[in-house]
C-alpha cells in the first residue's frame, strides 16, 4: 500500500480505496445538502405562491389554501400540479390573468425564496 507523504512527512492518506470511499461519501452529503436546499426553496415559493393567488382571489383562509396546494404538488411531483390548481383558481375567480404571467410569478417566486433561504443562512 502506498501512502502519500505530505512535506512534513506525515502520510496524508490510506489507501485509494479509503480515498475513494471517503470522495464518494462527500459528493453524496453534497447531493443531499443540494436536494434539501431545493425542497426548502421549492417550499418557500410554494408559501409565496399560495398567499399570491390567495390574494388575487379573495381567500383570507390562508392556512386552508396553501394545504390545497401542498396536496396538488403531492399528487404529483414537480411544478405542473401546483401551476394547474393555481390557474385553475384564478380562472374559476374570474382574474384575468395568463398562465403565461403565472408562470413568470412562479419563476420570480422561486429566486425570492432562493434568495431568502440565503440570506435567512
Amino acid at each position: 500500500m502506498r501512502r502519500i507523504q505530505t512535506t512534513d512527512g506525515h502520510s496524508a492518506g490510506g489507501s485509494m480505496m479509503g480515498i475513494i470511499d471517503e470522495r464518494e461519501e462527500a459528493l453524496e452529503k453534497e447531493y443531499i445538502v443540494k436536494l434539501e436546499r431545493s425542497f426548502h426553496i421549492k417550499a418557500r415559493r410554494d408559501r409565496l405562491l399560495a398567499r399570491w393567488a390567495a390574494e388575487l382571489i379573495g381567500r383570507t383562509d390562508f392556512d386552508v389554501y396553501f394545504d390545497e396546494v401542498i396536496s396538488a404538488e403531492l399528487l404529483e411531483s414537480g411544478d405542473e400540479n401546483v401551476f394547474r390548481k393555481i390557474v385553475s383558481d384564478l380562472q374559476d375567480a374570474d382574474v384575468a390573468i395568463s398562465a403565461q404571467a403565472v408562470r413568470e410569478k412562479m419563476k420570480q417566486l422561486l429566486l425570492e425564496a432562493a434568495r431568502s433561504l440565503d440570506e435567512a443562512g
